[in-house]
């Protein structure tokens, strides 16, 4: 019954119009379910990204409010963020929206992913975990302020991101995120067959592993803190909130 009304408003409506009150009532719905604390948050409902939602929050503080806490000093000048995972483009959005002089970058493998570059967002197709394409992408020479790794979350592939990026293109002073720590937990093709269920993750080399092993976290962050620990290193604090980790560079 609700399939065939849901058929019938788009017919009496058309497609355009049913699309775009759906969206309207999904944004209003979600002010209602999950309050707001922050702008950041405000202007994520807006772009439909999932960073404010119960899978991205822990006691009331979901990603985007747990951000705005490190972003706001960033907010009115010429940041530059990059964003490691594209999907749909929302989260993109989002930063464009909130860093208003700001310019977004953002890469994934996936090639359809490139329809979503507009103004101040620009976006390149590749692997996390190319050696080559992070060198590369955007220009050799451009750095970034903030970087944010919401791509395959494969520990692997999340840490050869780390040690491209967080050395060689993050400002002094500017700030990598690893999200989604859950899945550093679970052996992500054997239980959950990622190849198959999660968008662009087929354009992945099929022969390598996608489970994880969680003591590869553990030993990438033990060592972290062991140099904080010695005063050595170029990382000036590393902050841990539920499911995401915040480094921030000297």
């Amino acid at each position: 019954m609700q399939t065939r009304l849901k058929t019938i408003a788009k017919r009496v409506m058309g497609e355009s119009l049913y699309h775009q009150l759906g969206a309207a009532y999904r944004r209003i719905h979600s002010v209602f379910r999950y309050g707001v604390k922050s702008r950041l948050k405000l202007i994520g409902i807006a772009h439909l990204t999932d960073k404010f939602d119960e899978h991205h929050s822990f006691a009331g503080w979901s990603y985007l409010d747990i951000y705005e806490k490190y972003f706001e000093r960033f907010r009115n000048q010429k940041v530059s963020i990059l964003e490691i995972g594209v999907r749909d483009g929302a989260s993109l959005r989002t930063w464009k929206a909130y860093f208003r002089k700001g310019n977004v970058y953002g890469i994934d493998i996936d090639p359809r992913c490139k329809a979503f570059e507009e103004k101040r967002i620009h976006i390149e197709i590749g692997s996390q975990d190319d050696g080559d394409f992070l060198a590369n992408c955007f220009g050799a020479d451009k750095r970034f302020d903030i970087i944010i790794d919401d791509g395959s979350h494969v520990n692997r592939m999340t840490l050869a991101s780390f040690e491209h990026l967080f050395d060689r293109r993050l400002n002094s002073g500017g700030i990598y995120i690893i999200e989604d720590l859950g899945c550093s937990y679970e052996k992500l093709q054997t239980d959950h067959h990622v190849l198959e269920v999660w968008p662009g993750m087929k354009y992945n080399d099929p022969g390598q592993t996608f489970d994880n092993d969680r003591k590869d976290m553990d030993d990438f962050f033990l060592e972290k803190i062991r140099k904080l620990d010695h005063r050595t290193g170029n990382v000036l604090s590393i902050h841990f909130w539920a499911m995401t980790c915040i480094i921030i560079k000297i």
